[in-house]
């Protein structure tokens, strides 16, 4: 007596390998932006846990020898690829060693809210060394933390890249003596700069601040609608004061200590880096350069 056996096959037919293919799309879509959305997170509280250790450690410095380091000398990175700086609350106590806060360029700051992500920051020096900035003209130095000329002339410099186009510029400048010092924007880094230039300019007039087209190193009229004379109680020397140029399109802010000192419309240049410049035996230190991209 033969038995008769079924050929019987155990694979999967078209119709159900479609549907498992269909289900497995269905549930990577879910997953896949959960899991970048963790991975993220992670990222940002790795990153979270590195400014607080800097904190705790620059406190530390500070107790052991009572002053601050001008710059993070920590082997902590931003997961993400964040450069990490000091901010500086102007409403707190310069000598509260709470004072100085880390703060993130992709993650923000670890206390209080994170900048406007229509911010980001393109440049920034302390000026502990001349690694990031492409001398020009005469001779600049660094000078406790301070970039300064060392010539009495014309003395030019510039940083950053040529293709940037909406962005602020802020930065401290000290003028001993002399008649004044420029900053640069949207500006080429030729010897023979192009681009446009602020001026403090304590010796046009009784003292102005203005703003000059300048081509091929050459300086033209200063832009009308840019001039403002200095005030009759003005301090112009050996006072500290925080330049802020904001160019947006057309648009040009300038303010000196958070007061709009001239505002304007012009589209001559439309992109450029930044710089500073010095004439007539101007001594001039410029003290923490910040360029902050704006959308």
């Amino acid at each position: 007596m033969k038995i008769m056996k079924n050929n019987i096959s155990g694979g999967f037919t078209l119709l159900e390998l479609m549907v498992v293919i269909a289900i497995l799309g269905i549930l990577t879509s879910i997953a896949l932006p959960n899991f970048v959305s963790y991975r993220e997170r992670a990222k940002a509280t790795c990153c979270l846990t590195n400014r607080y250790q800097i904190e705790n450690e620059e406190r530390c410095y500070f107790m052991d020898n009572d002053k601050r380091r001008k710059t993070i000398e920590s082997p902590y990175s931003c997961p993400s690829g964040g450069v990490y700086l000091w901010l500086k609350d102007a409403d707190s106590d310069p000598n509260d060693p709470d004072y100085l806060k880390v703060v993130c360029s992709i993650h923000g700051p670890v206390h209080g809210p994170a900048p406007s992500p229509e911010e980001k920051i393109l440049f920034s020096d302390d000026f502990d060394n001349m690694e990031s900035l492409t001398p020009l003209r005469g001779k600049w130095e660094i000078e406790n933390g301070t970039l300064a000329n060392k010539r009495h002339g014309e003395n030019r410099l510039a940083f950053g890249d040529e293709s940037w186009k909406d962005y602020e510029v802020k930065v401290n400048a000290t003028l001993s003596k002399g008649n004044g010092y420029g900053i640069y924007y949207r500006a080429d880094k030729n010897e023979k700069i192009s681009g446009y230039c602020f001026q403090y300019d304590s010796g046009y007039g009784r003292g102005a601040f203005l703003v000059r087209k300048v081509v091929n190193g050459s300086e033209q009229q200063p832009i009308k609608e840019s001039r403002t004379r200095m005030p009759n109680d003005y301090k112009i020397f050996d006072q500290p004061h925080e330049i802020t140029i904001l160019v947006k399109g057309d648009h040009h802010i300038i303010k000196i200590d958070g007061e709009v000192v001239s505002e304007f419309h012009d589209d001559t240049f439309e992109s450029g880096s930044a710089g500073f410049r010095t004439w007539n035996g101007s001594d001039v230190n410029f003290e923490d350069v910040t360029v902050t991209e704006i959308e």
